[in-house]
């Protein structure tokens, strides 16, 4: 079967890395090719049996009439590029991307898997909103990662809830255990990273740990200034890092500080290498991930106060930790890759057999 992916881009994302994880295995059955609207290379190592084509479409929009161009040319070079490799079923992933590949793909008059990456209530856009039940409607299957996001698509006939898979390296449960706490991300305000370094902050013995975050992005400067105006030498912003996983087999404690969330894979991939993770209890993912007090720590969403209380419980108490990290490893089976591609495959051959 010919296997079409279409996604904005293959940066450093997690949605990016879920989508190459697939394609990946996908394509030890399968013909895959990707489209990108970007003109970069995947971040993520790709097999060398799939092809990627960088379309180069990712052009500013400052005006609506801007807006429009660039959306009109992206439908109608991915019309293109679908005619030309003619595949069985096209798979998009992103909001923004969604729609552009639906539109096309029926156009060409193909077979189209959307999947969202990110929860509902993420956009508040009407008309973006608005556009999205207009189009959405369209696919043939609509898939989403947590079962309290797919209540919000009514509008969508066919709706599955597929959860994202995990790729662990065994490297990554053979490290010794440092005083790290760690946090992984984009540096932006949705990530709340701000708030960590003020629960950081609060922590009445630290002198010993660290708090690593491992991300890029636009709210650096503001990071940077916070941590120098509250004098504190132990924390470390480490940019962008290949080798995730690394980070991951040295820290002990790993904190999801987001305000929300589409399905966080970071702390799936924490938990996966061993770490005992606190989440504050955002919409969506946390609660389907973590059993409170069993596999993981739930705080109230965005309780900076009990999310140092409770940073503080795991740095002082040894066997909690300990235990909390061991349970945590258990979600390794749940979703691993394997079983992940299975429901995939399940998919694919129901909307290819319709």
């Amino acid at each position: 079967m010919k296997i079409l992916f279409v996604i904005s881009s293959l940066s450093h994302g997690g949605a990016e890395r879920v989508l190459v994880n697939i394609a990946n295995t996908l394509c030890l059955k399968h013909k895959v090719s990707i489209a990108t609207f970007s003109n970069t290379d995947s971040f993520y190592p790709l097999d060398e049996k799939i092809q990627h084509m960088c379309l180069d479409l990712l052009k500013p929009s400052h005006t609506i009439v801007e807006t429009l161009y660039n959306s009109l040319r992206r439908f109608f070079i991915l019309s293109r590029v679908i005619e030309t490799l003619d595949p069985d079923i096209i798979i998009s992933f992103m909001t923004h991307t969604n729609i552009i590949a639906l539109l096309a793909a029926k156009w060409t008059k193909r077979k189209i898997i959307i999947s969202e990456r990110i929860t509902y209530v993420f956009y508040s856009s009407w008309t973006l909103n608005l556009i999205r039940k207009l189009t959405y409607p369209l696919c043939d299957y609509l898939i989403t990662q947590t079962h309290e996001d797919a209540k919000k698509y009514s509008f969508v006939k066919n709706v599955m809830i597929i959860y994202n898979p995990i790729v662990v390296s065994s490297d990554s449960l053979s490290h010794q255990k440092e005083k790290i706490i760690l946090a992984v991300g984009r540096l932006d305000k949705q990530k709340g990273f701000d708030k960590l370094i003020m629960a950081y902050k609060l922590l009445s013995s630290k002198d010993d740990w660290e708090l690593w975050i491992v991300g890029e992005g636009c709210e650096r400067d503001a990071l940077e200034k916070q941590i120098s105006e509250s004098n504190i030498q132990n924390i470390k912003l480490l940019g962008i890092q290949k080798n995730i996983f690394d980070y991951y087999a040295k820290a002990s404690i790993f904190v999801l500080s987001s305000e929300k969330e589409g399905f966080p894979n970071a702390l799936l991939e924490a938990m996966s290498c061993g770490c005992a993770c606190i989440s504050f209890d955002c919409p969506c993912g946390p609660a389907e991930i973590i059993e409170h007090g069993v596999n993981g720590i739930l705080v109230e969403n965005q309780n900076i106060e009990q999310l140092a209380e409770w940073m503080q419980v795991l740095m002082e108490n040894d066997s909690m930790r300990q235990d909390v990290s061991q349970k945590a490893l258990k979600v390794t089976k749940k979703y691993a890759i394997e079983s992940i591609i299975q429901q995939w495959e399940e998919i694919i051959q129901r909307v290819y057999s319709k």
